[in-house]
């Protein structure tokens, strides 16, 4: 049996058409130490079924769990709260591991020196399409693992891409997501980016997760517009108060602050009331200023129109 033990975590909702991809994927591993956690997070399908006839195939122990329905960052809580791997892997229901992908992740962390390892919370792999199975993203530069630790952690900040991450399980103790009224979806960057700004991660370019694309119910892609409104308002307003614990700055700072200004003005009337505006104290005559410079808009309960234009402007910043 290998040395470290490595534990797999699922969230699912309404998946069950999809969960066969994580299932095959980890029957397939060559790598045997192994638990799979999986969060039915309300599931309405028929992921019982499924999940009763794949414990009876694998040879690793799986903790099947059920919740109320409270978005992928509650089931992410409960997976936390229940896994006991020296390493944890967040696979989620709609993707493969390739067969040979957390074997690479623990063999890649053990070739870090042991003087090093502590600095350590995540060994990066990579990940393919599953249509043209190529790689999702840019490539990592050869060195990246070799440069000074701040240049290295702001060129794959800079690195687009899906990743897969083998994380260190005692860097996540006593870290949950926040559970905040009126938000479904708490992005993974309240966890990763204080995190990312705490310990060094390992980057490879070694594809280990097939990603796909799909249409249908999924945790992190809420169905209302107003609903994904709060969720992104939410996070901005958190990134734009703790931007040096995030390493927000620049133009990425710039970003999030015409994102929020905008944006905000999508979210319920419940969701502002929660979460007064974060520059009610900068004066009318400012705000009316970032308004005019940063939108055109027209907002009330019943209508909104709003331009387009500042949405593209910030992806292109």
């Amino acid at each position: 049996m290998e040395k470290y033990k490595v534990s797999v975590f699922t969230c699912v909702y309404n998946r069950a058409h999809t969960m066969h991809r994580v299932f095959e994927s980890m029957k397939s591993q060559t790598y045997q130490n192994l638990e799979h956690i999986i969060v039915d997070d309300g599931s309405t399908d028929q992921l019982d079924e499924l999940v009763e006839n794949y414990i009876k195939e694998v040879d690793f122990p799986v903790i099947y769990l059920k919740k109320k329905n409270g978005g992928k960052h509650t089931a992410t809580n409960v997976a936390w709260d229940n896994v006991t791997g020296d390493f944890i892997v967040q696979l989620d229901s709609d993707d493969e591991l390739l067969p040979h992908a957390i074997s690479f992740l623990v063999s890649t962390y053990e070739q870090i020196p042991d003087e090093q390892k502590q600095e350590y919370w995540c060994v990066h792999g990579r990940c393919m399409d599953q249509i043209e199975r190529k790689l999702v993203g840019d490539l990592y530069p050869e060195n990246i693992n070799t440069l000074p630790v701040e240049k290295a952690k702001a060129v794959a900040r800079n690195t687009s891409g899906e990743k897969l991450g083998l994380m260190k399980g005692e860097t996540l103790v006593g870290r949950r997501y926040p559970t905040p009224k009126f938000v479904n979806f708490v992005t993974e960057g309240y966890l990763w980016g204080p995190l990312n700004k705490q310990y060094r991660t390992w980057y490879t370019n070694e594809i280990v997760r097939v990603y796909y694309i799909d249409e249908g119910e999924c945790l992190s892609a809420p169905r209302k517009a107003r609903q994904t409104y709060n969720n992104k308002v939410y996070y901005y307003r958190y990134a734009l108060e703790n931007n040096e614990q995030l390493c927000v700055k620049g133009k990425r700072l710039l970003k999030m602050l015409c994102l929020y200004i905008v944006l905000r003005f999508y979210t319920t009337k419940e969701f502002r009331k929660e979460y007064p505006y974060l520059l009610r104290n900068c004066g009318m005559w400012l705000n009316a200023l970032l308004c005019l410079l940063f939108f055109d808009i027209y907002c009330d309960e019943k209508q909104i129109f709003a331009g387009t234009l500042i949405l593209e402007y910030c992806d292109k910043i």
